[in-house]
């Protein structure tokens, strides 16, 4: 009372008080609407291009359909929500920006392999690519173009159909050394088999083999395919809201997975960078050893070449160890499959040596059980990241604007039962003799992407796997574990991790030598590929803690 007392008592003092006080008022107001009429326009702006747009639920204003989507193994919930918009895509709305979701062969197909032409960039990515720097290095995030082309290339000549041929040897000696580790130590099955898969391709990017079980550069590999994660559409509220990733550090603690995912990245980059220049110095001819001949030549960065080989051996310890993994449960469940594929041997190889690579055009049903593996419980379940087109498109009638992403549901996909009948009865039979039912590529499932962006790694991959999965049917019977009780435990099918590269949750399993033949027959090979592959021995002492 005694402030208005004072103000009253000067002429027009109050009235300029409260102009002051009416002009501050609408100056807040003003600054509080302008980002509200923005977010309207542009909510107006998102349901006009709905109507075009393949259908999907209703998305809010700034989140879109954040928060309708699960957050748990969404590749389940999408498949159901294709089933109830009864549409092979449908629409899902990451803040205002579209991804189309395909839950069919026949429509991803029709766009990322008939249509690759302009189905092969890639789209904006906030997550996956502006927050850990990898739009302007990192081949999988790059934009179709010059600079992914001469990724691609070099990428090739480590992994290309052609360039691994020289590495069978290598992949036969170390799945006799997996086989030997799976006697000793069949507790340790996963880690054996992660030493096994990292070991190859560390010889393959640094000429240098890995000894070790739970080695410190196989988990290190593991952690850089965690970024896959980073894709998973509604995981990541930044997507939604870009602006999240661009707050001034006394404002991190609103959203701070953003700069605690780039330090890391970086931190990690710089590992691998070290790491390759410590494989360039090793005698033998190695991929690292080319990419800083090729720095020379074409000015390609260090961090170019660390993402290089990272996705090199990233890419094959998550991918190959998870489908070796899932082929483990698949024995344990299916046993009567499993019995098959070494009747199948037995009569092509015999039980008095170990398969070899010529035996491969006599084994169809051992290259079905590899084939069914890989459709069965996909790794990359949503099929990596994302297309995008480069211009707008046009689809069944419906609108593809350009620079959105296509993601292919792989789980759906592969379990769809026009395709694939029972799609959880693990079937080999699907692929024998040519394909049970059409599909619209020869090797009759997707597991290593489409078009012009499949899997650089893909020649490699399939050519371990074929040779590691008929040593292990001719070397075991696969049994489920024995719990406290010393009673089979049951194996749930269904049990996986909820990563974009998911593998089977923990599961106990025995490895059972078939005959006392075989097991003397198969220490005997170990032994002798330990002695061929001591050529490429070597211990790295580098750690995230001592890179820079």
């Amino acid at each position: 009372m005694g402030v208005l007392q004072n103000l009253s008592s000067a002429p027009g003092t109050l009235d300029l008080a409260l102009d002051t006080y009416t002009l501050i008022g609408a100056i807040l107001i003003g600054v509080l609407a302008v980002p509200v009429l923005l977010v309207l326009v542009d909510y107006v702006r998102v349901l006009r291009i709905r109507q075009r747009l393949p259908p999907g639920p209703f998305p809010f204003p700034l989140v879109g359909n954040f928060f309708q989507i699960p957050k748990h193994k969404p590749w389940i919930e999408f498949e159901q929500w294709s089933k109830h918009y009864n549409n092979p895509m449908f629409t899902i709305w990451q803040g205002h920006r579209p991804t189309i979701m395909c839950n069919d062969i026949w429509t991803i197909s029709d766009l990322l392999d008939k249509r690759a032409n302009i189905y092969s960039s890639r789209p904006q990515m906030i997550a996956m690519g502006d927050m850990i720097n990898a739009t302007e290095s990192n081949q999988v995030c790059l934009v179709y173009g010059d600079k992914w082309r001469h990724h691609r290339r070099l990428m090739h000549t480590a992994t290309g159909s052609q360039a691994i041929r020289p590495w069978r040897e290598i992949q036969a000696n170390e799945s006799k050394i997996l086989i030997r580790d799976l006697m000793d130590r069949p507790d340790d099955f996963v880690m054996s088999i992660e030493r096994y898969s990292c070991s190859i391709v560390s010889i393959i990017g640094w000429g240098r083999r890995i000894d070790k079980i739970n080695d410190y550069v196989a988990q290190m590999a593991l952690k850089a395919m965690e970024g896959v994660d980073l894709i998973i559409p509604g995981l990541f509220l930044v997507e939604s809201i870009p602006i999240l990733n661009r707050l001034p550090a006394w404002l991190s603690w609103i959203y701070p997975m953003p700069r605690q995912a780039f330090k890391f990245a970086q931190h990690l980059q710089r590992y691998f960078v070290a790491l390759s220049k410590e494989g360039a110095q090793m005698p033998e001819d190695n991929f690292a050893k080319r990419l800083f001949q090729e720095q020379e030549k074409n000015n390609i960065t260090d961090e170019e070449i660390s993402t290089l080989t990272s996705n090199l051996i990233g890419g094959g310890v998550d991918t190959t160890s998870g489908t070796i993994i899932s082929f483990i449960l698949a024995m344990c469940v299916f046993p009567d499959r499993m019995k098959k594929a070494q009747e199948e041997l037995d009569r092509v190889v015999g039980q008095d040596r170990v398969p070899d690579w010529s035996d491969e055009p006599n084994l169809p049903y051992v290259k079905a059980v590899v084939n069914e593996t890989l459709r069965w419980r996909t790794v990359t379940i949503l099929g990596g990241i994302p297309h995008a087109p480069t211009q707008d498109d046009e689809y069944n009638g419906y609108l593809i604007p350009k620079g959105t992403p296509i993601t292919g549901n792989v789980w759906a996909i592969h379990r769809h039962p026009r395709e694939f009948p029972e799609p959880d009865n693990f079937r080999p039979e699907r692929f024998l003799n040519g394909l049970e039912r059409p599909y619209p590529n020869k090797q009759g499932h997707n597991a290593f992407g489409w078009g012009r962006r499949v899997c650089s790694g893909q020649p490699l991959a399939e050519q371990g796997l074929y040779l590691t999965i008929a040593t292990l049917l001719w070397a075991f019977d696969f049994k489920p574990g024995l719990d406290e009780n010393g009673k089979e435990v049951k194996l749930d099918i269904f049990a996986y991790t909820k990563s974009e590269n998911m593998r089977p949750e923990p599961f106990k399993a025995r490895f059972i030598p078939r005959t006392k033949g075989i097991e003397q027959i198969l220490r005997q090979e170990a032994a002798r590929a330990r002695k061929e592959l001591c050529a490429y021995d070597g211990e790295t002492r580098l750690t995230m803690e001592n890179v820079a």
